[in-house]
């Protein structure tokens, strides 16, 4: 019984590895040649319920509606500390401060437009039914393009 155990577990581990990875608040692909978008969402240490309500309900439009897509690397989740010296590149890049959502599509491992998506973002923080729904089609648009 144990001996079966033992093999269930490491093929879980082995088959959870295979796809993706969790580094800090960020999920990564390991298959960047699938990557078709990047979702990024920056916040600072000290949050208001807005900026809590927005990683949340970006969390649960990814994670309902895109597993499939972050198991096979095709979307990248990034959920990063702006004030947090590591990710100091990527707040300049994208202009971040604060409560930041941006969306970068990608092409045969090019990167393409960015949008920009912070105002949408808290104005749509309070309904997450609104959120999700909204969301959801604008990551179905990028994926398509």
């Amino acid at each position: 019984m144990n001996k079966s155990i033992f093999i269930v577990l490491i093929l879980f581990l082995y088959n959870s590895a295979s796809f993706s990875q969790t580094v800090g608040d960020t999920l990564i692909s390991n298959n960047p040649q699938n990557l078709k978008l990047k979702v990024y969402y920056f916040h600072i240490t000290d949050r208001c319920s807005a900026c809590y309500s927005i990683e949340e309900n970006l969390r649960a439009t990814i994670f309902t509606h895109f597993k499939k897509e972050i198991k096979k690397g095709i979307v990248d989740l990034h959920i990063l500390n702006c004030e947090l010296p590591e990710n100091q590149k990527l707040v300049k890049k994208y202009t971040a401060y604060g409560s930041t959502l941006v969306m970068t599509g990608y092409k045969n491992g090019k990167e393409l437009e960015t949008e920009e998506l912070s105002a949408w973002a808290f104005k749509k923080s309070g309904n997450k039914k609104v959120f999700v729904k909204e969301l959801r089609k604008k990551l179905n648009d990028h994926l398509r393009s």
